[in-house]
């Protein structure tokens, strides 16, 4: 256990090495299953009916809190998931794409006052400062003021700590009153989130945003979906579109400081752009900026991804009890040398460009986003917002960071960079006309 707290990622990397693609972890409170091979991965993860659960035992939250996609399992899920999956298709993200690279090119010009100055900025914290309030447009039609988007953040990540700590990858909530306890920061999430559901219910005006397609959803019977679950799903999108965005944005820029090749080859694909904002026509262009992202998300990973069981089982000749927890260490399966390899802790964005090296490793040897059923249904949009700021941010600058820094893994529910990412930004030559 004090190794398990004092690195989550490493530890189960070395155990998985040890005792092979499946083994027990005891914890205090409970074990855990710890399941390394593609295809035990996707036993779990393809379930479609509930067998392994996401939220288990604590399934009675939604009669009292409302309910979301990921709280739902079986039909009652796939019913919900298909009334959502609308705003993050092609269609809806097309429409949404130019608000979005406006609130980023606006949100950008900002960091001009660093430029050529030598100082050194955390470009962990000014990615969410760009992503926050564009996010924030997308769902709402709003522009947020500078302290709604600081209590957003602060709340947003008090409920993230909360919970990622029942797994041991965050501190114990701090349940005195104070900025990060958690049931206050639902509470002020929750009034914030009610606030804008109400105000667009009273309002019969259209938007073309996240919340418009919420509220216009409706069940075979015609009915909607209720106000409750509007709020929850709502709140749930905020902390999925925007704390998980900003860790991987940080983890790739991080990353890409650091590989002098990989970023000369993303300064040459965004100058096909001619210095003009990127829209949704563009993203077919930026492939190596796509591949540069997900280069970053491998090798973010993350420890400790957990499934409830819900029956009795079997897993590669393993007996599974029901109310045992399932975990896949996303970490270990994407540094795995079996798929990764060569040097699979170095950044190589090849891996996802190569069309055939990709397609040579099994389909769930990389899962940043989930699998199955219950795989993330935001990813579509959360590529489109890397891509975006990828190409926007070096159309503008060039990134140094310190030398000898390396990032490493905060224990958190996103897995951010521990420390933020220090760099010093300089101008690059097309950035007059942006």
């Amino acid at each position: 256990m004090p190794e398990f707290k004092a690195d989550p990622f490493g530890c189960l990397q070395r155990l998985g090495n040890v005792y092979g693609d499946i083994y027990r972890v005891p914890l205090p409170f409970y074990d855990v299953v710890v399941v390394n091979h593609p295809d035990h991965v996707g036993q779990v993860m393809n379930c479609r009916e509930g067998e392994y659960s996401m939220i288990g035992p604590a399934g009675w939250i939604t009669h009292v809190l409302g309910a979301s996609i990921p709280m739902m399992e079986g039909a009652r899920f796939r019913e919900r998931r298909k009334l959502l999956m609308p705003m993050f298709s092609v269609r809806h993200l097309s429409k949404i794409a130019d608000t979005v690279a406006d609130e980023f090119a606006k949100r950008l010009a900002a960091w001009d006052r660093f430029a050529e100055t030598g100082e050194q900025v955390d470009l962990q914290h000014l990615i969410a400062g760009l992503t926050m309030p564009a996010f924030m447009r997308a769902m709402f039609s709003i522009e947020l003021t500078d302290n709604e988007i600081h209590q957003i953040d602060v709340d947003t990540r008090a409920m993230m700590r909360t919970v990622a700590a029942p797994f041991f990858l965050s501190p114990a909530p701090r349940l005195l009153p104070g900025g990060d306890n958690p049931v206050q920061a639902y509470r002020r999430m929750r009034k914030w989130v009610r606030q804008r559901v109400d105000e667009r219910l009273a309002d019969p005006v259209p938007h073309d945003d996240l919340l418009q397609v919420i509220l216009d959803a409706r069940y075979q019977d015609g009915t909607p979906i209720s106000r409750r679950d509007a709020i929850m799903e709502t709140i749930i999108l905020i902390g999925g579109g925007y704390e998980t965005v900003v860790a991987s944005l940080s983890w790739t820029l991080g990353l890409l400081a650091q590989n002098s090749e990989a970023q000369q080859r993303l300064f040459g694909e965004v100058d096909q752009l001619d210095g003009v904002i990127p829209t949704y026509e563009d993203l077919g262009r930026l492939s190596w900026a796509r591949a540069c992202f997900d280069e970053g998300q491998r090798l973010q990973g993350h420890p400790f991804h957990p499934r409830f069981a819900m029956v009795d089982d079997t897993i590669g000749g393993y007996r599974i009890r029901r109310g045992n927890v399932i975990a896949v260490s996303i970490y270990a399966l994407q540094r795995d040398p079996r798929w990764w390899s060569p040097e699979p802790d170095s950044y190589d964005p090849n891996r996802f460009y190569d069309k055939d090296v990709a397609s040579a490793r099994p389909n769930l040897a990389y899962m940043p986003f989930g699998a199955g059923p219950h795989r993330c249904i935001g990813s579509a949009m959360a590529y489109m917002n890397a891509q975006f700021l990828l190409a926007m941010i070096h159309q503008r600058f060039r990134i140094q960071t310190p030398p000898g820094w390396v990032p490493r893994h905060a224990s958190t529910f996103s897995c951010t960079v521990q420390g933020g990412v220090p760099a010093v930004l300089t101008r690059a030559s097309a950035a007059a006309t942006i």
